[in-house]
């Protein structure tokens, strides 16, 4: 994908390594990550894969971008269980037929790129069908609730050293949003993307989680803070 493939080079100044995933994810699976099999769908260039890694988790890790996987690989520990590949959220299963997993994830917005709906609800599918019993899936998006009631027309402005990440969403009568960025370098562009998303509420996605799933937990953050319309994020812990 252009927009990601553009960006790549520049990604981990743009959007450095969050511990509280990692802290969330290691909770989720009670609280030890060593010996879990992990999926990360989307992983950008690996750093949370990486991390998982490190304390000891089986992690195999795909992304839709050719160059976010480079990155990835040149980033890559040696003597880690872990494996980084080109994939695609639609026909992950296709890559990973013999193994099945104690988390799925899937972080950093990635859902939301699919095309319609109906990917989304076979994604769910997916899922469930390589989890492992009482395995948890977990994703995390911007918060569609507040963008949408809002007319939010722009993310805040991302400045990394001489690097800013310009944001801005033009709502559609489809009901899509066409996200265009703008990366600069001291006060230059350097390169601009557009990107259509598919903007998930939270009353949407409730339904066909908790027909799949036992449980399902949503937050406003990765502190596990309670979701509400003006939080910005929505991650989702659904357990089978």
């Amino acid at each position: 994908m252009e927009f990601y493939s553009n960006i790549s080079e520049m990604y981990d100044q743009l959007f450095p390594f969050n511990e509280k995933q990692l802290l969330f994810v290691e909770k989720a699976v009670s609280g030890k990550l060593a010996q879990k099999s992990i999926l990360d769908m989307g992983c950008g260039t690996g750093s949370l894969a990486i991390a998982m890694a490190r304390r000891s988790a089986k992690v195999r890790a795909f992304d839709f971008d050719e160059k976010m996987i480079a990155k990835a690989e040149e980033k890559r520990p040696q003597a880690l269980d872990l494996q980084f590949r080109k994939g695609d959220l639609r026909t992950f299963l296709d890559d990973y037929p013999s193994m099945l997993f104690d988390s799925i994830l899937c972080l950093g917005n990635t859902m939301v790129h699919l095309d319609e709906q109906a990917d989304v609800l076979k994604l769910f599918w997916n899922v469930k069908n390589k989890l492992k019993p009482g395995g948890k899936f977990i994703f995390q998006i911007v918060n569609y609730d507040r963008v949408l009631s809002q007319n939010v027309d722009h993310l805040p402005m991302i400045e990394s050293g001489d690097l800013s990440f310009k944001r801005d969403y033009i709502h559609r009568r489809d009901g899509k949003i066409t996200f265009n960025t703008t990366l600069s370098f001291k006060g230059n562009t350097i390169t601009e993307n557009q990107v259509e998303l598919l903007p998930l509420l939270k009353s949407w996605l409730e339904k066909p989680l908790k027909d799949l799933f036992s449980r399902v937990e949503f937050y406003g953050g990765f502190d596990r803070s309670e979701w509400n319309e003006e939080t910005f994020h929505l991650v989702v812990e659904a357990t089978l």
